[in-house]
């Protein structure tokens, strides 16, 4: 929770710390150690917040991003595929690596924003990260048939040191389960989860609404998780 924007957001609404915690239903202790940073707010809590100050969760949490971070999870990614992987399954694994983070641990692993687009959600940054990885060389792009772009590192430069073994684990988990399936297959099922239905195209997605997805569509069918 990124402490300093919640407290200048709440001084420029002329809010007092005790109308936050009354509105919240907490204490103003409570609420004052959520401010200062030394409190993580519940999911329910850091929504409320939210409410309150007309702004998305995504904006509480901004001190989380790290596109440093975002573009070692990249690489992470692409070294799972070193055929080449089509350019939206590879943006919809980074969607569900750092979605699926934050239903587990309140945290995502980069970070960064992800944006509601007809094909699914997309990192704020991922056109652009590709785009200048592909003009220093440190990625291929080939196009398939029907528009589509393979994608393929063509570098071993990029650490992975950012990523903890947690994480790792979990960008494995999920990438082993879709790396033999078709693109529009999880076209289909982000497409079904609760955080690409409660927005429209063009809005940014908050990562709370992962919270209240069912089980068995945080990243892969139930029966795949077992």
């Amino acid at each position: 929770m990124n402490g300093g924007v919640l407290r200048k957001l709440r001084r420029e609404r002329n809010i007092t710390q005790e109308k936050m915690a009354e509105d919240l239903g907490i204490s103003r202790q409570t609420y004052i150690a959520i401010e200062n940073g030394s409190k993580d707010p519940s999911v329910s809590t850091l929504e409320k917040i939210a409410s309150i100050l007309g702004v998305s969760s995504a904006e509480l949490l901004s001190d989380w991003r790290d596109n440093r971070k975002f573009l070692q999870m990249y690489f992470y990614v692409l070294r799972k595929f070193p055929n080449g992987i089509p350019k939206t399954k590879f943006a919809k694994l980074l969607y569900l690596a750092d979605f699926t983070n934050f239903y587990e641990t309140l945290k995502p692993i980069s970070g960064v924003s992800y944006v509601r687009r007809s094909y699914g959600p997309v990192a704020d940054i991922f056109f652009e990260t590709t785009e200048n990885l592909y003009d220093i060389g440190k990625i291929d792009i080939t196009p398939l048939d029907g528009g589509a772009m393979m994608i393929k590192s063509t570098t071993q430069d990029i650490k992975d040191d950012m990523l903890s073994d947690g994480e790792k684990h979990l960008i494995d988990k999920i990438c082993n389960y879709w790396h033999d399936q078709k693109t529009q297959t999880i076209v289909n099922f982000t497409h079904e989860q609760k955080p690409w239905k409660s927005c429209r195209d063009g809005e940014t997605i908050p990562y709370s609404l992962i919270v209240q997805e069912e089980p068995d569509h945080v990243y892969a069918p139930l029966a795949s998780q077992r």
